[in-house]
């Protein structure tokens, strides 16, 4: 019979320059958007957010496909991917960098299928739901996010290593 060893860790924990261990912090990248989502759903909930509005309506900026300029995005679409933004440019924007402008190159956007037409898979998607997130609430999205979701549910978990985890996991990652 096989047994499945569930207390076992190789390899390096990075910038920490040592060694993983069983207990460090790890970032669970895309399986977040599910987290994400279950914000979102509370949002809408308490009628912060409507899943079908145009998300520029939330913001202080114009989100557009070029391509498509009087298709609205909404939340959606952001959500189910089907927005027309695509991953042809780099979907990290650094804390000092400006999502609206890099929201603002074509090349960010599908320019054959307008916004709810078609689905593709796209990091980009989760950097504007954050932002629609914020602008709906003026709550700052890893203290949203440990308010609606994190902390209700009791787990040690944070984004941006803010608000829902604890000292002692911060000083690990």
């Amino acid at each position: 019979a096989n047994s499945i060893t569930t207390d076992f860790v190789e390899g390096d924990a990075g910038v920490a320059g040592r060694l993983v261990t069983i207990d460090d912090p790890v970032r669970v990248a895309s399986i977040s958007k599910l987290v994400v989502a279950l914000g979102v759903m509370r949002l809408a909930e308490q009628g912060k957010i409507d899943l079908d509005r145009d998300v520029n309506q939330y913001l202080d900026w114009q989100v557009r496909n070029p391509a498509f300029p009087d298709t609205p995005v909404t939340m959606r679409q952001l959500l189910s991917h089907r927005s027309g933004l695509r991953d042809k440019i780099d979907y990290i924007v650094p804390l000092d960098g400006d999502l609206s402008q890099v929201l603002a190159k074509p090349e960010a956007w599908e320019a054959a299928y307008p916004p709810g037409a078609y689905f593709s898979y796209a990091n980009i998607n989760s950097p504007l739901i954050a932002a629609v997130m914020e602008g709906a609430t003026g709550e700052r999205f890893d203290r949203l996010m440990a308010r609606l979701v994190l902390t209700p549910l009791k787990l040690d978990a944070c984004y941006n290593w803010g608000e829902g985890c604890n000292d002692g996991r911060r000083a690990q990652a």
